[in-house]
């Protein structure tokens, strides 16, 4: 069995399998074609979430539901129209008060597309995901803990139930 190996985990396994012997796959479980949420082949159980950006992309396993989603800053002023729509009252009021509201609107929008990743919301309507301001509240919505990072070249957030380890690769 190369390229695998198993741990003690409480009172069952962890199987751990090397990058090349995993087979990420998509489903959406309504039709055939392959889209939907990502999965491993491997281990059905475990949740997969893929993001990119310009320069950027993350991934992020968990044992259970898990998304993931990244943002290049970038130059430029935010587009207030599309933070009306997307955004609760109180989360505009933040962005109007931060010093960088194109970067302080992609905080909350990494959040809230986190969560449409784990199934708890839709695109549709983002303004109902009533999620934390970045950095006034604890990062967590109704159970699953948040996990933000970024700074001046690039924002992102993880959203699972689980507590969770950021590791950036260079």
């Amino acid at each position: 069995m190369a390229g695998r190996g198993w741990f003690r985990f409480g009172s069952g396994c962890l199987w751990v399998l090397l990058p090349q012997g995993l087979t990420v796959v998509q489903s959406c479980g309504s039709c055939d074609r392959p889209h939907g949420r990502p999965r491993l082949a491997e281990a059905p159980g475990t949740g997969v979430s893929l993001a990119h950006t310009r320069g950027w992309v993350a991934a992020a396993a968990a044992d259970g539901p898990v998304g993931v989603d990244v943002e290049a800053v970038g130059a430029g002023d935010v587009d207030w129209r599309t933070a009306q729509a997307v955004c609760t009252e109180e989360e505009l009021a933040a962005l109007r008060a931060d010093t960088h509201p194109r970067r302080a609107f992609l905080r909350q929008w990494v959040r809230k597309e986190s969560l449409v990743k784990v199934g708890v919301g839709t695109l549709d309507e983002p303004a109902r995901l009533d999620v934390p301001v970045y950095g006034q509240e604890p990062p967590r919505w109704h159970g699953w803990r948040l996990l933000d990072w970024g700074g001046a070249e690039a924002v992102g957030c993880v959203a699972a139930r689980e507590e969770m380890r950021l590791r950036l690769l260079g």
